[in-house]
């Protein structure tokens, strides 16, 4: 988290000679403060507490952490050292000369133009949270207009620098603790951060924290994806304007993005099946102790042993925005056919064209899953036929608005609307609702395997153009 440092001091007129670096400080006192130097980093503390062991452990993991931001991600130092000036740490919130300020937790920038970290000392032993202000640190000198920290860019400098908090403590349980919420108002866009906050939208929790979230989706990017890992950082000094998201689709191919959203989505739908269940459970209790249960859209509609009857289409509050999801949830203990179709609109509410995309998941019995495609017969429409047993216990049919927009637009969130259908057992039509509007038949066929016509009097079977097929059997119109 950010803290700016808006106090303007006089700058203390001593700069003792520490190698090739000098002290540059507007907060410290020197009667009543101590301070430790090594590599880039001084760490400042009240005389009243004596916490110099943990500062010699503290500046060795930070100058670990510089090295891999400098050396394998290729970051740059922040302007301190750059300009001859250690960088400044400030541990503070023990009641001594520091609390003045009233600081919290992150980086700032002082009177003097330059950086600093502001740390409570009940973290300093928190390899979590300090690899993420680290992260920070190593941030700030980035050369890319798009990665400004405002506006539709802003959640990736949170999501970026806890990505790398994951990344250097694989295994911590607080890791992705925000990660309940994407899963809970999945709807709301990939960008969404404390600067373009809708005024319409519930000022809660789980809202305020995606921006830190969305660390879970570079994470399933690097580690599941195989993404290379210097592609989380490289962005922030190519000089490029576009936002963090599109950078990211235009690096790693449109397509291959789209692909690899939709199958996060459908990965954390399967209970976080790519995090340790340690951390999954840690995140549910997080939820449980701090979201607004009044906001909770995990999933839109739930069935038991039945399909939607007709077309279904969601309410507006959770419509999905560009580069979000829907889920469905299909509670199932019978042998039966089920057939899963979604019908997007063309564009989106400011007129964007939209693009869709479907995944299903079926938890079995036995406790392991099977992953489903949508087959999609064009941009917006998709259908998949699935014959399910009482074992195939649970089905899960996410619906996700992948267009080619990375941006709000007059700093409103721009919905996609869209249909889904879900019909168990032989479809039942009549002469005016044959076929699947937008959806290129090849031929249809009895179970014979005989090509016949659309008036066949009997079970037909329709193969379409995307390879995707579905039962039905036709009935005279009246």
């Amino acid at each position: 988290m950010k803290s700016i440092l808006s106090i303007s001091l006089f700058l203390l007129a001593f700069v003792p000679c520490l190698g090739q670096l000098e002290i540059n400080d507007v907060f410290a006192d020197p009667q009543s403060c101590t301070y430790m130097t090594r590599d880039i980093f001084v760490v400042w503390w009240d005389n009243s507490n004596d916490y110099s062991e943990e500062v010699d452990i503290l500046l060795d993991q930070m100058i670990e952490y510089r090295g891999i931001c400098l050396d394998e991600l290729n970051m740059a130092d922040p302007p301190n050292p750059i300009d001859g000036y250690y960088y400044n740490v400030y541990l503070h919130g023990d009641g001594g000369h520091f609390d003045q300020y009233g600081w919290g937790n992150g980086q700032g920038t002082d009177s003097n133009g330059y950086p600093s970290l502001t740390l409570p000392y009940w973290l300093i032993d928190d390899l979590v949270n300090l690899s993420h202000e680290t992260f920070h640190i190593f941030q700030y000198n980035a050369t890319s207009p798009g990665f400004g920290y405002s506006g539709d860019s802003q959640w990736y400098i949170e999501a970026s620098a806890n990505w790398f908090a994951a990344r250097e403590n694989p295994g911590a349980e607080r890791a992705f603790i925000e990660g309940e919420s994407l899963v809970r108002i999945p709807s709301v866009p990939l960008w969404l951060s404390y600067d373009n906050f809708p005024s319409s939208y519930p000022q809660n929790w789980q809202r305020y924290v995606h921006q830190y979230a969305m660390a879970m989706f570079l994470h399933y990017l690097t580690d599941v994806a195989q993404i290379p890992e210097n592609l989380i950082a490289d962005g922030f000094f190519t000089g490029t304007e576009l936002y963090p998201q599109e950078y990211l689709s235009e690096e790693i191919g449109s397509e291959a993005f789209k692909n690899y959203f939709m199958d996060w989505a459908i990965h954390m739908t399967n209970d976080f099946d790519f995090i340790t269940p340690i951390q999954a459970a840690a995140n549910e209790q997080e939820w449980n102790n701090y979201a607004d249960p009044l906001d909770d859209h995990e999933f839109i509609e739930t069935w038991i042993d039945e399909g939607t009857q007709d077309w279904y289409t969601p309410s507006e509050d959770v419509t999905t925005n560009g580069w979000s999801f829907n889920t469905y949830k299909l509670e199932n203990s019978q042998q039966e056919t089920y057939h899963f179709e979604l019908a997007g609109e063309t564009e989106g509410y400011f007129a964007s064209p939209s693009r869709f995309m479907g995944r299903i998941l079926v938890q079995h019995s036995n406790g392991e899953a099977t992953f489903y495609e949508l087959p999609m017969a064009d941009a917006i429409n998709g259908s998949l036929s699935l014959e399910l047993s009482p074992e195939d216990e649970t089905i899960y049919f996410v619906v996700g608005s992948v267009p080619d927009v990375f941006e709000d637009v007059e700093s409103v969130f721009e919905l996609f609307p869209y249909q889904i259908r879900i019909t168990k057992g032989v479809l039942s039509i009549t002469g005016n609702e044959l076929g699947v509007p937008n959806k290129q038949e090849i031929g249809r066929y009895n179970l014979l395997g005989q090509l016949v016509d659309k008036t066949y009097p009997g079970i037909q079977i329709i193969l379409y153009q995307d390879g995707s097929s579905r039962k039905v059997v036709y009935t005279e119109p009246d």
